[in-house]
């Protein structure tokens, strides 16, 4: 009878918590340093398979060799009845079960030529990424969004509206897999969605710059790195498991990327931001990312707590060092804000915009009477915004690929 249990379970947690091969050497590109320079490479393998890895530039031998910082993704002893069981490599004994025998894989490419393609081969799959040159060229465009993936299918279509715009590269705002800080299955399908349909019809991948937000940590907020294990084992980051930083994409633009109480206090984050900011005032193009909004419509709006201590400790130094706009998410619609300073309506001040709604199931709202939004809509999309010559649009795209919202921001041309 003990056999036939054990037999059993054994069966159960093959079903059920080996790692299908879906999202394995699926290569993302990511940027926490000198766009024009360098890229990170990240994907997964199973554990204890050998990865092969080659790089190189487009149209020369894709034969370069590089270093790779491999470490586990995500670890968890499951037991039931008092039993603990573990799978590894096919074979079955007691007492532990591994959750996900899957690893990651990091590579960060540097001393890269600028505005170049680079090709990547892991094993017979290949992806190729451009660095983006120094000096920004006359047009470019990015997308922005966050809470990406309610469902598989609500991601796919969102990744796919990005791709429709040919973006450079896109800053994304956090939830993306929602996994809670412990589901690793649903990275996996998360990382195969972004590695097959964030694609250019050039076929480049398209980077992106990350922000954490509550669905990456266990418990949300208030917490400490330790409790966003698969993030933090994912995604490399200047300094190791702190997810706020800047990358100054070309000469004259910068993103400021924010934790919004997630495993850092906004507070700790003020001589950050205020020195960062300060470094580049003569910059014409500042934008923030982070999730939770200062400027929400729903959860309480402006009356929610972790909203009022973004008014109190960030939003002044936006106003101080003239930031064209915040992207925020978490609230699962679509909002654009009036221009903001100093807490009123100011042609000087900052755009508020987003609120997450990339592949989630959208939350109901409404705005009427509210004195800093715009434009709000219950409506899944992404923002993209193009900047030509100095003239900033940004437009909400919807999951039919159409623009539903459109804001030119004339100001750096006036």
């Amino acid at each position: 009878m003990k056999t036939l249990l054990l037999t059993f379970l054994f069966s159960l947690f093959i079903i059920q918590f080996c790692p299908a091969r879906r999202g394995i050497e699926e290569a993302l590109f990511t940027w926490t340093d000198s766009p024009s320079t360098t890229l990170n490479v990240i994907w997964l393998v199973e554990e204890d398979e050998p990865t092969d890895f080659k790089w190189g530039k487009q149209g020369g031998e894709i034969n370069r060799n590089a270093v790779i910082k491999r470490k586990s993704f995500y670890e968890k002893t499951i037991s039931f009845w008092g039993l603990a069981l573990d799978v590894k490599n096919g074979r079955f004994s007691l007492p532990s079960l591994k959750d996900a025998d899957v690893e990651v894989c990091q590579v960060q490419l540097t001393g890269l030529a600028p505005d170049t393609v680079y090709c990547v081969k892991l094993g017979k799959k290949e992806f190729k990424a451009r660095t983006l040159p120094v000096k920004r060229p006359d047009r470019i465009s990015f997308v922005t969004g966050g809470d990406m993936m309610h469902k598989p299918e609500w991601h796919k279509d969102g990744v796919q509206a990005m791709a429709s715009r040919s973006p450079d590269f896109a800053l994304l705002g956090g939830d993306l897999a929602y996994a809670n800080g412990q589901d690793w299955k649903r990275w996996l399908d998360w990382i195969e969605i972004y590695a097959d349909h964030a694609r250019r019809p050039d076929g480049l991948s398209i980077p992106f710059v990350v922000a954490i937000g509550n669905h990456e940590v266990i418990g949300g907020y208030g917490q400490i790195p330790e409790k966003a294990p698969l993030f933090f084992n994912l995604f490399p980051f200047p300094e190791e498991n702190n997810p706020t930083y800047c990358v100054d994409l070309y000469e004259d633009l910068s993103v400021f990327v924010l934790n919004s109480n997630h495993t850092c206090p906004v507070e700790d984050q003020v001589d950050f931001l205020k020195k960062s900011l300060s470094a580049r005032q003569d910059r014409k193009h500042l934008f923030a990312l982070y999730h939770f909004p200062a400027y929400g419509i729903v959860k309480g709006g402006l009356g929610n707590d972790l909203s009022k201590s973004i008014r109190q400790h960030w939003t002044p130094l936006f106003d101080q060092y003239g930031l064209d706009a915040a992207f925020e998410n978490d609230h699962h619609i679509y909002k654009r804000s009036k221009l903001i300073k100093g807490g009123k309506v100011d042609e000087s001040g900052t755009l508020y915009i987003g609120d997450g709604a990339w592949g989630v199931k959208t939350r109901p709202m409404d705005a009427s009477g509210l004195w800093y939004v715009e434009e709000a809509s219950p409506t899944m999309h992404v923002i993209e915004v193009v900047i030509e010559n100095d003239l900033r649009t940004y437009r909400a795209i919807n999951h039919d690929q159409k623009v539903f919202d459109e804001f030119v921001d004339r100001r750096e041309v006036e």
